[in-house]
């Protein structure tokens, strides 16, 4: 019976998000315990902990992790790209040693990372939707997967081809795939250590903080995900001797977890009510204007 097949695919489906919010639930607790110690030792505020933000951060923290997202959204899409993007799996770094390989595939997939959130921040279109992430006001560890579907949906899509040349992704190792995570997840933390010559080579804290500065200089700089020397490559590298005093969106507030969806449609009316520019900054001034 159709009826039976699919509810044993609900059932199995809420089974899975259970599973999945399970596990985010132990990553955040784990990352927070560790984040909040490295925090308080650097000096780092921890007033983001007691913001309304924080909890609209959890919420897009646990709909990534359960894999809800994956149900909704990228499962469909993916299995309809795939097969029609076959020839595509060239699997270049499954020859190569374990190590190199993990290297390569790190580096290449950072590198479609870095331009993938410049083009979030030179168009329009994916501005609106990126600006959910950059609306927050207090940075903390959960702000790394302060994301909009629609925003998520879009980079995914852009960075899916190079991943299918490369092959299968070293991160599948649950060793690699959680010190990135976690790495990703003290990018948005307090943490107050500058880290020296580390924050040339990694995106630390500190690097990172800058990128959601609200201060005018600071705009479309330190794009970079997991590598910080493609800012220093290609001279969107920003730094200073502090940190600065305030994030966000001065004339864009998204209050409430509802906020966060709906006010990026809002937000795409505006932007194309501007006059049509290709200059970043001229659509980034549109929202704070």
């Amino acid at each position: 019976m159709p009826w039976q097949h699919i509810s044993e695919l609900l059932v199995h489906a809420l089974r899975r998000v259970a599973g999945g919010a399970l596990h985010g639930l132990k990553i955040a607790v784990l990352f927070y315990f560790f984040i909040y110690l490295l925090e308080r030792a650097s000096g780092g505020a921890t007033k983001p902990y007691r913001s309304r933000g924080l909890l609209q951060d959890l919420a897009y923290w646990f709909y990534y992790h359960s894999g809800l997202n994956q149900i909704l959204f990228l499962a469909a899409l993916f299995s309809f790209l795939g097969p029609r993007l076959a020839f595509l799996h060239l699997s270049i770094v499954s020859r190569l040693h374990p190590v190199p390989r993990a290297i390569l595939w790190l580096l290449v997939a950072d590198f479609t990372s870095y331009w993938v959130h410049r083009l979030q921040h030179a168009s329009r279109f994916l501005w609106a939707f990126h600006s959910t992430h950059h609306a927050q006001e207090q940075l903390n560890f959960a702000t790394t997967t302060r994301f909009h579907p629609v925003d998520h949906c879009i980079s995914d899509i852009l960075k899916f081809i190079p991943q299918m040349m490369l092959g299968a992704s070293p991160t599948s190792w649950l060793p690699l795939y959680l010190i990135l995570e976690f790495i990703a997840s003290t990018q948005h933390s307090q943490i107050k250590w500058r880290l020296g010559t580390l924050s040339r080579v990694l995106v630390t804290p500190w690097f990172h903080s800058f990128h959601h500065s609200t201060d005018s200089p600071h705009y479309n700089k330190n794009f970079g995900g997991l590598f910080s020397f493609w800012d220093h490559i290609f001279g969107t590298a920003v730094d200073a001797t502090e940190q600065p005093a305030e994030y966000g969106l001065p004339n864009v507030k998204m209050p409430t977890l509802m906020s966060t969806l709906v006010v990026p449609f809002r937000l795409l009316r505006q932007l194309y009510a501007q006059p049509s520019s290709s200059d970043s900054q001229s659509a980034r001034s549109a929202v704070e204007s």
